[in-house]
């Protein structure tokens, strides 16, 4: 197993690409509180009733709609559509108001130097792109995938075989080994159905319980725990 050194980790040689797949909120970011703050306004304005912010952990990952859907379940979709873009016009005003990298994740990052990393989300492409070049990490990701990107989202695995494919394109890699590291169960279900290895992370939205029901391969604690799985994992 390689381990960190004070110079980073040292990579094998790439005779074997690896491809490491990483969730945003709650893996890479603590989105959370902005996404409150951004729906609990769309639905003061709409005279509706707004909700616990911690509540919103265990209902981002799906998409826009379906946290709408959970917020006002009894809303018909022509409301969920206008909320849809009464709730985008707040979130991007606010989106990095008080969201931050995880700590230990820049390190963590710089740590799989030599893998190809990606972002894949669900969250609309138009906001996750932005947000990771004003977080300062985006120049480590060959291909990026909102929610939007496709006509699927996670957990479908085409979404893991097209950003292999993107990132394939772009380095001439052909990946022996693809993993997906994500805080809940959307993102194992993902990993797992494409044949993926997956890492839990437990600090994220969900917490263990949800990573462990839902099968992750490695569940860690911390983002320093990745880069050894990733370069010695069997």
């Amino acid at each position: 197993m390689t381990r960190p050194t004070s110079e980073g980790p040292r990579p094998p040689a790439r005779t074997a690409a690896k491809l490491v797949v990483f969730d945003f909120d709650g893996t890479l970011a603590d989105t959370w509180r902005d996404l409150a703050d951004a729906l609990n306004r769309t639905l003061a304005e709409d005279g509706l009733e707004t909700v616990d912010g911690p509540q919103v952990k265990f209902w981002v990952g799906h998409g826009v709609l379906p946290l709408l859907a959970r917020a006002v379940p009894a809303a018909e979709p022509a409301r969920l559509e206008r909320l849809r873009a009464r709730f985008f016009e707040h979130y991007a005003r606010g989106c990095l108001d008080t969201t931050r990298l995880y700590a230990g994740v820049d390190a963590c990052l710089a740590a799989c130097r030599g893998a190809d990393l990606a972002v894949a989300s669900n969250k609309p492409a138009a906001f996750l792109a932005p947000m990771l070049e004003r977080l300062g990490i985006a120049p480590h990701f060959a291909a990026v995938l909102g929610g939007d990107s496709l006509p699927v989202r996670k957990p479908d695995p085409k979404v893991l075989d097209e950003v292999a494919a993107r990132v394939a394109a772009r380095s001439g890699a052909r990946h022996a080994e693809v993993w997906m590291v994500g805080d809940s169960a959307v993102d194992i279900e993902t990993g797992r159905a494409a044949g993926a290895r997956t890492i839990g992370c437990a600090w994220g939205l969900r917490g263990r319980d949800e990573l462990v029901a839902a099968g992750c391969e490695f569940l860690v604690e911390h983002p320093g725990e990745i880069p050894p799985l990733v370069w010695g994992a069997r």
